[in-house]
């Protein structure tokens, strides 16, 4: 008997989420973390500590979050999720590479490539709103997901520590805004420059 849960990028603890109106949807299986497994354990808290969300919890706090996690191997060139689906989770790259993607003109254009401790789709336990971007895994790759109805349920059973990580979910968010709009300025600019020349 396997361990593993046939989710559709938001099943949560085997239960299905309501129908959407996304035409694909990919069943994805995700195991469950268990803690006591000792390589993997060391492997999924040094990416998770990795990133902001999840750096300096304490042990009592991780021991909460780990029943929480949920692991996913994926083959180089395996989708993980399409621009336009219903986001519901964030990922952190335990080991290996992932794209993320958009389609200009029919062709797929790579905005980013992640690495091992990188993160992506934290929007998703924010707001349920359709992927901007899509995601492949560029080499074998083992991703550690968090979805958004199990930090809700947090946030009902451990108020404290739900607070804590919106606050620096909301941080993120705003980081990642704000790199966002230079970025887009310095296009601007430069596309003005041009232009003049």
């Amino acid at each position: 008997m396997t361990d593993k849960n046939t989710v559709l990028d938001d099943v949560v603890n085997g239960e299905e989420a309501p129908p959407s109106s996304s035409s694909k949807r990919l069943a994805i299986e995700w195991a469950p973390f268990h803690r006591g497994k000792v390589g993997e354990e060391t492997l999924v808290k040094r990416a998770l500590r990795s990133t902001p969300l999840f750096e300096n919890l304490r042990s009592r706090d991780w021991k909460l979050m780990s029943d929480l996690f949920h692991v996913r191997d994926y083959s180089a060139g395996e989708v993980i999720f399409e621009k336009g689906t219903p986001g519901l989770g964030m990922y952190v790259i335990v080991d290996g590479r992932v794209k993320i993607v958009t389609e200009e003109k029919g062709k797929d254009v790579v905005l980013t490539t992640l690495n091992h401790g990188d993160f992506f789709g934290e929007m998703s336990l924010i707001d349920e709103i359709e992927r901007s971007a899509g995601a492949v895994a560029e080499t074998q790759t083992r991703l550690v997901g968090l979805f958004r109805p199990q930090l809700q349920q947090l946030m009902t059973h451990r108020p404290r520590l739900g607070i804590t990580l919106f606050e620096r979910l909301a941080k993120i968010v705003v980081q990642r805004l704000r790199y966002s709009n230079q970025l887009l300025l310095q296009q601007m600019q430069e596309y003005k420059s041009q232009e003049q020349a």
